[in-house]
This record gives structure tokens, C-alpha cells and sequence, in this order.
């Protein structure tokens, strides 16, 4: 299997967390960017970060890229995730879903070897597509671009003509806790329950 590099989007000030970079809060005695860059290295072949220098180039077995069209979103970090790295395929995701876990990346890894020719391999959850949880293969750099260029910043907007695999909920759900795995930091009261996950549980009540 070729190897994938993952590609972490650090983010900026969140008006939900009171101006504050999300990525640097206090979690799991580091820091949240630092918890998901190490769960990241150890599977993935390289881990790069998009964010800025200044802030991120601390962080230990990482490389650190900022945006080439600056203020234009996620979109952006998509593109110059795949700008940078050097393998085909790469896993990107955001700096909000700490528990994305090892077995699901080895899942996806594992759709790729019977699905050679996708470009995007995307999971569905509570009825959305969680496109910072997904694989996408270097081809679809120049799609990215133009949404960019013609300002459609949606995350979603280079999907039409892709050639996409979408992994069900019904099929995800078989396989993995999706309420943690996809457990998303929004609120500052996600926090707290992001804490209960990390003293064991499988469940908020």
C-alpha cells in the first residue's frame, strides 16, 4: 500500500472559545493540536500542519505550511495540504476531532486497496458527509484551486465531479463508537465531555 500522509488544519481564532486559538487549549497534558498530531504520526507516514509558523513550529515530527491563498477557510488548508506533500493520497481533518482513532484510519487504508481509483473516500455521519475526516488523492488539487479562485470557499465544492466513495453511517456504525469518533470541539462545554472520553468512557450521557 502506498504510503498517506495526513494533513492537520490548525485553524485560527474560534469566536465560539472567546477569541482563542482552539488548537493550543490545554488537553490530555499537551495541547489539543499536539494530541491529534501525535495520535496522526503514529499511523500516518508524515504529518503536516497548516497553520502558521510562528505558532506551530514547536510541535515535535511535524511539518508546518501556511495557507498559499490566505483567509479563504478550510478550503484553503485542503489545498495547500495537497500542494505540499508528497504522497498521493492524504488524510485531512481538523483540529476539533480528538478521538479519530487508529482503527478507522487503518479502515480507510483499507477501503482504498478495493477502491484504487477513488479520490475521495469521505464518511457520512447523522445524515452529513464529514469532509475533515476524509481521504483525498493529489489529483484533485487543480479542482480545489479553481473553487478557490472562483471564490466557492464551501469545504464541499470541488465533490461534483469527483470520483468520491461514501462510507455510510449504517456501515461506519457496525465498526466504530461514531458519537466519540466523531466527537466534535465547538463549545467550550464540549470540553468537559471530551474529558469523560478521555477518562475511558464510550458515551456522554
Amino acid at each position: 500500500m502506498p504510503k498517506i500522509n495526513a494533513v492537520l488544519l490548525a485553524g485560527g481564532k474560534s469566536r465560539r472559545f472567546g477569541n482563542l486559538d482552539k488548537a493550543l487549549l490545554p488537553f490530555a497534558g499537551t495541547t489539543l493540536i499536539e494530541y491529534i498530531a501525535s495520535n496522526l504520526n503514529n499511523f500516518f507516514n508524515q504529518v503536516i500542519i497548516i497553520g502558521s509558523k510562528d505558532k506551530y513550529s514547536f510541535i515535535d515530527g511535524v511539518k508546518v505550511y501556511e495557507d498559499i491563498y490566505k483567509d479563504k477557510g478550510p478550503l484553503a488548508g485542503i489545498y495547500t495540504g495537497l500542494y505540499f506533500s508528497e504522497t498521493n493520497y492524504n488524510f485531512i481533518c481538523g483540529c476539533d476531532m480528538p478521538f479519530l482513532e487508529s482503527n478507522y484510519f487503518s479502515y480507510l487504508e483499507g477501503i482504498l486497496k478495493r477502491k484504487n481509483k477513488a479520490e475521495i473516500v469521505v464518511p457520512e455521519y447523522n445524515g452529513f458527509l464529514e469532509p475533515l475526516a476524509a481521504l483525498y488523492h493529489y489529483s484533485l488539487l487543480k479542482k480545489v484551486q479553481n473553487e478557490i479562485l472562483n471564490d466557492n470557499l464551501r469545504v464541499k465544492s470541488f465533490y461534483a465531479n469527483a470520483e468520491k466513495v461514501i462510507l455510510s453511517e449504517a456501515m461506519l456504525e457496525e465498526k466504530f463508537k461514531l458519537e466519540k469518533l466523531f466527537f466534535n470541539l465547538n463549545y467550550p462545554k464540549d470540553l468537559d465531555n471530551a474529558l469523560k472520553y478521555l477518562e475511558g468512557g464510550d458515551k456522554i450521557e
